[in-house]
């Protein structure tokens, strides 16, 4: 809720009708960010774990939007207030950098805050707070870094076992055959590469059917995108492909006279010149083609929409199959997946520039000119590809776009797993842990700085209590035996894991947006200035 009061009197102006360029709230900033705390505390605390409620955002007279995305939330938010814009800010960093713990941060962050404020009413100072839970943090690390574990994603059943409670949000059947799509992925690329990148995953969402009818393709998808001529072959198995950058057409000799000052014209008034001309024109495209051509390549993918038409038709004769317009995305992953390098110039082609194409083909769905699309499939060869795709089937596009959302997550946690290697009890386990352990740690150094400490420990027990609750259990039940069993047989694995480094962000994130917030004291408006200078007003 917005704090209006009116702006007090603080700079003397020399010029009464000239106002201050800002209204300023002095000693009430902390105050209107606890109520915009609360507020998106509130709204966001069913986003958090596997089991969320999903949010209908009415962005316009006939725009909505259904989805499960903190950063949407906050999204709509930060336009209307600063501080949504930094938990906005600080949520999208994490969600790139590791993928989960977004709504963790919000909600930690939206805490610590919340609970800053019941600090100064009992008369602390910012100081005070801020040096409390700065050793709260310091002590959650180390915390951390006992109770984590080493473990091997990829050995046996674990892969999946780990994606699996990622996925609790969807039916049996759906959570089953997405968590066996992701885990295929991820074995796929890690065994020809020795690591796994998530944006190495290709994501195609192609309306029509249900999640059960998704599929895995060891290759990619040129969506939307069909082949340039129709003489050319549609199909075609076990054949070469190359990959170019730049167009196949005649270089013109306008722009060389542009950076010279001068404008050439060739006048040609024989017929016969006009033909020698184009002829010309032929033989040097030829030569261009002539290296693709002995190459032995079937499929020429073009990242330029610019190829000459006699080209196109050359080609067609000889049986390559062409596609222009790939995105630099597609690009990258039909070099990953076929082992094609991607080549400046056409001329300068090789038979070793070349990759594999197991199968290539196109497929339409509907009249493409009539709301109709096509697709273009590459598939490769499972023992090289290094990149894949994931087929999405749905039946609805904004159902599609939140599964499509919610597997890049997955893939980037996953990620995240891989290279770290160290996990920590999931399902509140740990927040549970860090309540405990904190609260033992507030009582031993006493002072006033317990007191924030106490409440770092509060925050991340009100974490805890959210998210068992969402999963539809007992959360003081399922709290206080976590606990028991803690300080009976210490931290054990569990059948949730959540990444050791996600949950370092969160808590590092969630203190430095606190600290940022805890310290403000004024907020500044900014105004129009109006000078009336000889009856005219200016606006500067």
């Amino acid at each position: 809720m917005a704090v209006y009061k009116k702006p007090k009197e603080y700079i003397s102006s020399p010029i009464s009708k000239i106002r201050h360029p800002s209204t300023r709230f002095y000693g009430l900033s902390f105050k209107y960010n606890l109520e915009i705390a609360k507020h998106v505390n509130d709204l966001v605390i069913e986003l958090l774990g596997p089991k969320k409620r999903s949010k209908l955002l009415i962005t316009g007279s006939d725009d909505y939007k259904i989805t499960i995305d903190v950063l949407d939330v906050l999204n709509m938010l930060q336009k209307n207030n600063p501080l949504c814009k930094i938990l906005y800010e600080g949520a999208e960093n994490i969600r790139n950098w590791i993928g989960d713990g977004a709504v963790s941060y919000v909600i930690l962050s939206t805490n610590l805050i919340l609970g800053a404020g019941k600090l100064f009413d009992l008369g602390l100072k910012y100081f005070h707070i801020i040096q409390g839970y700065e050793r709260a943090l310091n002590k959650a690390l180390e915390i951390l870094e006992k109770t984590s574990f080493s473990l091997n994603l990829m050995g046996g059943m674990t892969l999946k076992s780990f994606i699996k409670p990622m996925l609790v949000s969807y039916s049996p059947e759906e959570a089953e055959h997405l968590s066996n799509l992701i885990s295929d992925a991820v074995e796929l690329i890690y065994k020809n590469t020795g690591k796994f990148e998530s944006e190495n995953v290709q994501i195609v969402k192609i309306p029509g059917g249900s999640i059960i009818d998704s599929s895995l393709l060891v290759g990619t998808i040129l969506y939307d995108n069909f082949i340039t001529n129709m003489e050319m072959p549609h199909e075609l198995e076990n054949v070469k492909v190359a990959l170019i950058k730049q167009p196949i057409m005649v270089n013109k000799i306008w722009p060389v006279s542009k950076i010279s000052g001068f404008k050439a014209e060739i006048a040609i008034k024989i017929p016969e010149f006009i033909k020698r001309l184009k002829r010309g024109e032929e033989e040097i495209l030829e030569e261009k083609i002539e290296p693709l051509l002995k190459s032995g390549a079937k499929i020429l993918l073009s990242e330029s929409k610019d190829i000459d038409e006699y080209v196109l038709a050359l080609l067609a004769k000889n049986g390559v199959a062409v596609v222009r317009r790939i995105t630099k995305d597609e690009s990258r992953w039909i070099s990953l997946s076929t082992g094609a390098k991607l080549i400046p110039d056409i001329s300068a082609l090789t038979s070793k520039d070349l990759g594999h194409v197991k199968r290539f083909k196109q497929i339409k769905q509907g009249m493409r000119f009539y709301g109709g699309v096509s697709h273009v499939i590459v598939e490769a060869d499972s023992r090289q590809a290094k990149s894949c795709c994931i087929i999405l089937r749905g039946g609805s596009k904004i159902y599609l776009d939140e599964v499509e959302q919610f597997i890049k997550r997955v893939l980037k946690t996953v990620e995240a797993g891989l290279k770290s290697g160290r996990f920590v009890p999931g399902a509140g386990a740990i927040e549970s842990i860090l309540y405990l352990e904190l609260g033992e740690y507030a009582r031993s150094i006493g002072g006033k700085i317990s007191l924030a400490v106490e409440e770092f420990s509060k925050a991340l027990y009100k974490m805890a209590y959210a998210l068992i609750a969402n999963m539809g259990k007992d959360p003081i039940e399922r709290i206080t035996n976590l606990i028991s069993e803690y300080r009976k047989m210490g931290p054990k694995l569990s059948d949730v894991l959540d990444v050791l480094d996600v949950k370092k962000q969160v808590l590092i994130s969630a203190y430095e947006t606190a600290k940022m917030i805890i310290r403000t004291r004024e907020i500044f408006y900014k105004r129009e200035i109006k000078v009336k200078i000889g009856g005219k007003s200016i606006k500067d």
